[in-house]
């Protein structure tokens, strides 16, 4: 698979975006395949896919940083071969509880004191599952790019609302392999009429345009598998090591991606792109620590997706202030992180769940920026 046409393309416009960085992934709520069961998804959809982890900005870097006395802070039993996210999580249910772990604000802090980057990509699995009726339009159907994500966003939102209706709709045809479109079509437009009572804008454009389409097919909506919505994850990776081809990159072990990769290797100015290298995460502490930031990072989106931005601004105006503080530094890691490159944050999903992270990232926690490391 050739990177540079990939890398090329507009939409990709990041920064720093050939450093010889250092990178280590490792991934979280992979369910292998995305799919349509009888009675609705084979896995949760609150729980969107991860792959991320840590990084530094080059070779020099990477030899500044030791992990001994972070793993002497953790105090880890002896017995223990590596470091998990449960071992950090000292039982925490939630985003909040979790910044109560005495684990968890050592490890910020360390990332904070080392300058380390937190870079990921996300999946929304309900999200990138129904994009492709919006996206099976003629472009001028669409108009824009801005005016097609609100229109994702607002079907999105309301197959959120009402998931059980809807699931029972794609099962019914198939779905994504629709066979009679102009049946599938009618009972979208049935739908959308009958539980969008807020009267949205862009669901009532996007179902009048809809129906415009009863004599004709929706492209991306056939030949392809019955119930199968997400073959694979792969997708992340070919972007995350063709974005970073200059990169170093060091992967958990991830056997079908590996035999992905070994069947279609990425190659740059036809050469084979030996950027990257899969290793097993007992032999390697950053891939270990990876593991650890994909952990507060599920959390982390799980938080703001079950909640409006109204809400999630309270819960962070009552939390006490040594959690407050501990959601300050995560935040400036971040932030620093994307002053590196925009590229460390990636993500499939909605309008919503992006406005949420943004309002995350720029929120004021109002701390004494003094107990801050400012290195």
């Amino acid at each position: 698979m050739d990177i540079d046409t990939f890398r090329n393309d507009p939409l990709w416009i990041i920064n720093n975006r050939d450093e010889p960085f250092i990178l280590f992934f490792d991934e979280t709520n992979n369910p292998r395949t995305f799919r349509l069961t009888e009675k609705g998804f084979n896995s949760d959809t609150r729980d969107f896919f991860i792959l991320g982890g840590i990084g530094f900005k080059n070779e020099k870097a990477l030899k500044n940083v030791s992990t001994d006395k972070l793993f002497e802070e953790f105090k880890l039993q002896q017995n223990s071969t590596e470091i998990k996210f449960k071992h950090i999580r000292r039982g925490a249910e939630n985003f909040i509880d979790l910044m109560k772990s005495d684990r968890v604000r050592i490890f910020i802090e360390w990332l904070l004191d080392n300058k380390l980057v937190i870079h990921y990509s996300f999946t929304d699995n309900l999200y990138y599952s129904i994009v492709d009726i919006v996206d099976s339009l003629d472009d001028s159907a669409i108009m824009n790019w801005g005016f097609n994500r609100e229109v994702k966003n607002s079907l999105y939102l309301l197959a959120k609302e009402n998931q059980t209706t809807f699931v029972k709709l794609l099962i019914e045809f198939d779905y994504p392999n629709i066979k009679s479109h102009r049946l599938f079509i009618e009972k979208v437009v049935d739908w959308i009429e009958s539980v969008n009572i807020n009267d949205d804008f862009y669901l009532e454009y996007f179902r009048q345009v809809l129906k415009s389409y009863r004599t004709k097919e929706l492209p991306f909506l056939k030949d392809n598998q019955d119930d199968i919505l997400i073959g694979d994850y792969s997708l992340l990776y070919w972007r995350s090591l063709s974005i970073f081809k200059n990169a170093t990159s060091k992967l958990d072990h991830e056997f079908n991606i590996e035999k992905y990769l070994k069947k279609d290797p990425l190659t740059s100015n036809r050469k084979k792109l030996e950027n990257y290298l899969f290793e097993d995460s007992k032999n390697d502490k950053f891939i270990q620590l990876s593991d650890l930031i994909l952990g507060i990072l599920r959390y982390w989106l799980s938080f703001l997706d079950g909640r409006s931005v109204e809400e999630i601004s309270n819960v962070f105006g009552q939390v006490a202030y040594e959690e407050k503080l501990s959601l300050y530094k995560l935040q400036r890691v971040m932030n620093q992180s994307l002053n590196i490159s925009n590229g460390f944050k990636h993500g499939i999903g909605s309008n919503d769940i992006e406005k949420k992270i943004n309002f995350f990232l720029e929120y004021d926690f109002n701390v004494d920026k003094g107990n801050v490391s400012n290195n």
